[in-house]
């Protein structure tokens, strides 16, 4: 098990561009953007499963860890449909 630290830390670690391109990739190809991260979790040396990499990304979207984060073209705190589904 992984704690949230370690998951932020490795997340920290992703280049700008990388998160943007996970998190739109998270619109149209979930499956696809959770094999992503499991990917750099594990280069990144965590040994973690699919329902750890949801619940510490529910963690971090609550705390608006990834508000920052650009997302076809706009920041997540300005996107209407994001605020929907992750309200502050």
């Amino acid at each position: 098990m992984t704690d949230i630290n370690q998951f932020r830390e490795m997340i920290k670690d992703l280049k700008i561009e990388i998160l943007s391109e996970i998190c739109e990739q998270f619109l149209f190809d979930h499956e696809g953007a959770m094999k992503i991260l499991a990917e750099c979790c594990y280069n990144f040396g965590m040994e973690i499963n699919d329902s750890e990499i949801k619940k510490h990304m529910s963690t971090m979207h609550a705390n608006g860890d990834f508000d920052r984060v650009i997302c076809f073209g706009i920041e997540l705190s300005e996107n209407q449909l994001y605020k929907k589904f992750h309200p502050a």
